[in-house]
C-alpha cells in the first residue's frame, strides 16, 4: 500500500495522474457502453460529465460535499474555477489538506456538509456548480447523524436567493426511500416545484439546471 500511495504521488505531482486512470478505466469503460449505459458510469466518466457542466454554464464556483480522496476536486481545480469541498472525516479531511496544500484555487472545509453548506450558502452570491456526493459508504468514509443530508443539502440550494446554480447529485441509484436518501420521484418534483430549474438523471446522475428563462434573467 505505501509504494502504491508513493505512485500515486508521484504521479499527481507529475501532472500524469488523471490520464493514467482514463487509461487504466478504458476496459470498464468499454463494458459499461457495450452494456448500453447500463449501471452506474465509470468514475473517469462521472468526472467528465462534472467537468462538462463546469464549460457549459457561467458558474463563478465548484462547491463538492464528500472530498474522499479527493479525485475529482483535483480534477475540477485543473480548470482554475475556485473551488469548496466539505469533508467529515478526520483523516480523509487531513489527507486532502495535505494534497492540496499548494493549490490556491482550492479551499477545504471540515464538517459535517449538512450543516457546513448553509454557512457556504450564505457567502454565495454568484452561481456555483454543486456536485453532492456526501454520504456514508464505508468505514473508510465518515456518517453524522443520518446516512445521506442529501434532502437538508438540496433544500438550502433550492431556497438560495440566485437562481441560476447548478446542482450535480451522485448515485441516482441510491434514492429508493431507505438510508436517509428520499425516493428519485419526490426528488424531482421537489425541484420542479421550486420553479426556476428542471431536473433529468443520466449515467447515474441527477442533473439540476436553471431553466432558460431563469439563466437569462440571471446573466
Amino acid at each position: 500500500m505505501r509504494i502504491r500511495s508513493h505512485i500515486r504521488r508521484l504521479l499527481i505531482r507529475s501532472g500524469l495522474y488523471y490520464p493514467f486512470n482514463l487509461v487504466r478505466s478504458v476496459p470498464d469503460i468499454v463494458r459499461w457502453l457495450r452494456s448500453g449505459c447500463v449501471g452506474p458510469a465509470p468514475h473517469s466518466i462521472k468526472m467528465m460529465v462534472v467537468m462538462s457542466y463546469v464549460n457549459r454554464f457561467p458558474v463563478d464556483e465548484f462547491v463538492e460535499t464528500g472530498t474522499y480522496d479527493g479525485d475529482t476536486l483535483g480534477y475540477i481545480a485543473r480548470s482554475g474555477i475556485r473551488c469548496t469541498s466539505i469533508e467529515l472525516s478526520n483523516e480523509l479531511y487531513a489527507a486532502a489538506r495535505r494534497r492540496f496544500q499548494n493549490d490556491r484555487n482550492v479551499r477545504l472545509v471540515h464538517g459535517d456538509s449538512g450543516e457546513k453548506l448553509p454557512e457556504l450558502l450564505n457567502e454565495l452570491g454568484k452561481p456555483a456548480l454543486f456536485w453532492l456526493d456526501g454520504h456514508y459508504t464505508s468505514p473508510q468514509t465518515a456518517m453524522g447523524d443520518i446516512s445521506t443530508p442529501i434532502v437538508t443539502e438540496l433544500a438550502g440550494v433550492l431556497r438560495h436567493p440566485v437562481r441560476s446554480h447548478v446542482v450535480l447529485i451522485d448515485d441516482a441509484r441510491f434514492f429508493n426511500g431507505t438510508n436517509d436518501y428520499p425516493k428519485l420521484d419526490e426528488v424531482l418534483r421537489t425541484v420542479r416545484e421550486s420553479g426556476g430549474y428542471s431536473a433529468e438523471v443520466s449515467t447515474d446522475i441527477i442533473r439540476i439546471v436553471p431553466r432558460p428563462s431563469t439563466r437569462t434573467a440571471a446573466v
